[in-house]
């Protein structure tokens, strides 16, 4: 007889694979729109130019986390736990959210005047002030989508917004408007986007704004722990390129933003993963159900095996990435970006665990990991940028990112959800084949890479583990079914 917990065990699996894929999917196109964002506006500006926008860009984002504070976090977790919370929690959050980020955003671009910013940077960040304020509008309303795994809708509203971004760059930077237009041509299309959210999450609950203090009081109490946590995990991800900024000139903050950016790619796919596996795990934490062990073990291997193929890759083809995307006079990013490889495979990690304690309701915990990182971030920084630049910023993010893993390891093993290692054989043999072939296939770059890839796929196919029971035990029957 079939086991109806294995059979919905199997179901939900396939249910979070089906909602991951399309926000994976989404998230490509999303990705591949900004990499051609990115490959216009390095080409157009150079990197002096481009240095002032990551500069702009990296200090935006302090107050835009700090205006987050952790409430969209909060509210998920709450009407993920409590369905019929969902618009009564929506309607009273949105008029507080509304403003406490216009009142975040509005302090950050006066005291930009006032810090020793150049005048380009000081230019960009004005501008684009009024996106940060519309990205926080848009994030007050993804919990709606995300408790109900709606998220293709999110998607569309960030593909549509990229599209509109791509278009408008490519106009300016084509007319010469320069810095200005390419930020302007950017803050454009994150109206798009939160106008196409706001259109989506109206039409599934009532948007109409609700005053009600007690449930501010009752939700910053809630997410104040959590938001600082977030906030500051979040501020040392961009810190290193602000004081960059600050202690060498823009056109390292250029080359380091160039090969960050690849990162910043990178991360949408353990963030697609994380916001599928983030409501499941919630209920399943809350009401000790069996299955969360085997759902944090699957979701811990699959963004493993995801996060070696896309290190290996960034690390051999380093160069031609560059060369490619950026320009020759982005070339001595390349071996920032090397640099920066190992990366991907502690932050992804981190993104599991980050999100298992989320669901366990450890914010004191995260708090502290978060604030020591940061601490321990800036000083090897502050300590190394003056004379070894860019470089030493991109070490330094790889030893922060595997230095955060220990506590968190320990964390989420006290919580009884530590995945184990068995798999990692397997992925670091995967991976073993796909440098060697990336290495030694003697074709160009594009060709090599698609090699690599392949020979990497079919290894975990071939080999025994998660990626081959997964696609052969519960998509392919789950196909047949439907």
């Amino acid at each position: 007889m079939t086991d109806p917990a294995a059979v919905d065990s199997s179901g939900l699996a396939v249910r979070l694979a089906a909602n991951t894929l399309v926000l994976a999917a989404g998230n490509f196109l999303g990705s591949l729109i900004a990499f051609f964002t990115f490959v216009a506006v390095t080409r157009g500006l150079g990197p002096e130019t481009y240095g002032h926008l990551t500069a702009a860009t990296a200090y935006l984002f302090i107050p835009t986390v700090l205006a987050e504070a952790g409430l969209s976090a909060a509210i998920l977790r709450e009407i993920s736990g409590r369905p019929e919370r969902t618009e009564p929690a929506m309607r009273a959050s949105l008029p507080l959210r509304t403003a406490v980020g216009l009142a975040f955003v509005a302090l950050a671009t006066v005291l930009a005047v006032f810090l020793p910013f150049d005048h380009e940077t000081k230019v960009a960040i004005a501008i684009s002030s009024i996106g940060a304020f519309l990205t926080l509008l848009s994030l007050s309303l993804l919990p709606v989508l995300q408790s109900q795994l709606k998220m293709q809708w999110a998607v569309a509203g960030n593909l549509a917004g990229r599209v509109v971004a791509l278009v408008l760059t490519l106009a300016v930077l084509a007319a010469d408007y320069g810095l200005e237009g390419a930020v302007t041509a950017q803050v454009i299309g994150i109206a798009v986007t939160f106008l196409v959210h706001f259109a989506i999450v109206a039409r599934l609950v009532s948007l109409r704004p609700l005053m009600d203090v007690p449930y501010w009081r009752s939700l910053a109490a809630t997410s104040v722990v959590l938001g600082l946590a977030i906030a500051l995990g979040q501020i040392y991800f961009r810190i290193d390129a602000l004081l960059l900024a600050v202690l060498r000139d823009a056109t390292e903050v250029g080359l380091y933003g160039a090969a960050f950016k690849f990162l910043e790619l990178a991360e949408f796919f353990v963030a697609a993963f994380g916001l599928s596996l983030f409501p499941p795990l919630t209920r399943f934490v809350a009401t000790r159900d069996e299955r969360a062990p085997a759902l944090v073990q699957k979701a811990f291997d699959l963004v493993i095996a995801t996060a070696a193929a896309i290190a290996v890759a960034l690390f051999v083809f380093a160069e031609d990435i560059i060369l490619v995307t950026a320009g020759p006079e982005f070339r001595d990013s390349a071996v920032a970006l090397q640099i920066l490889a190992p990366y991907v495979l502690f932050s992804f990690a981190n993104g599991i665990f980050w999100r298992v304690l989320m669901a366990s309701e450890r914010d004191r915990k995260l708090l502290g990991v978060s604030s020591s990182v940061l601490v321990f971030n800036v000083a090897l920084n502050l300590a190394l940028i003056p004379e070894y630049g860019y470089k030493a910023a991109a070490a330094t993010s790889v030893i922060s990112e595997a230095a955060i893993t220990v506590p968190m390891v320990f964390a989420v093993r006290r919580e009884r959800l530590l995945p184990g290692l068995r798999y990692l054989p397997v992925v670091a043999t995967a991976a073993a084949v796909m440098g060697l072939v990336g290495w030694f296939v003697g074709a160009p770059a594009l060709i090599a890479g698609v090699l690599a890839g392949a020979a990497y796929l079919a290894v975990l196919l071939a080999l025994p583990g998660t990626a081959r029971s997964f696609v052969f035990g519960d998509l392919l029957p789950a196909l047949r079914r439907s």
